[in-house]
């Protein structure tokens, strides 16, 4: 840009951002959309099951608005003027972080479990939204228990 060559790792941040602030481009529209069509509908189940999405991808565009601000503050080499902070955990608060990830990495287990049993209770009994529900909420949980085994690992790195 003003003559100073680029370092490859710059580069690399500056398309990885692009591609990141394209695609909550795009999501923002479909954010649009679905809302658009969940206050259309008259039908209260159409509208509860279109405004489960919205709330996932109003989640998703707050997630990845901080992905990209963080990004521009890695190009922007403000996390260098920031207090160094190591983000490991010390003693005995990472054991007691430790121990309530292992806690909760059980619950989560259990958790689908009983959406799994409820699931197939739901399909005989011909609810077909209620299937469809708690299959969402065993994906949640996935979701939730690879991010318990991320911090797991970290945690015990530390």
């Amino acid at each position: 840009m003003w003559g100073v060559p680029e370092s490859p790792e710059f580069s690399s941040v500056q398309r990885l951002m692009n591609e990141f602030q394209s695609h909550a481009r795009d999501e923002e529209r479909w954010l649009s959309s679905y809302r658009e069509i969940a206050e259309e509908s008259t039908d209260p189940l159409t509208g509860f099951l279109l405004n489960l999405i919205v709330a996932d991808e109003e989640r998703h565009h707050k997630l990845m608005a901080r992905m990209i601000s963080k990004l521009e503050d890695e190009l922007a080499w403000t996390s260098a003027k920031r207090t160094v902070r190591t983000g490991v955990e010390s003693g005995a608060r990472r054991k007691r972080l430790l121990g309530a990830v292992e806690r909760m990495v059980g619950a989560e287990q259990k958790g689908i479990q009983e959406y799994e049993h409820l699931k197939k209770a739901s399909r005989n009994l011909r609810r077909d939204v209620f299937e469809l529900l708690y299959g969402t909420m065993i994906r949640d949980s996935q979701k939730h228990m690879a991010i318990l085994e991320f911090l797991r690992r970290r945690l015990s790195a530390s």
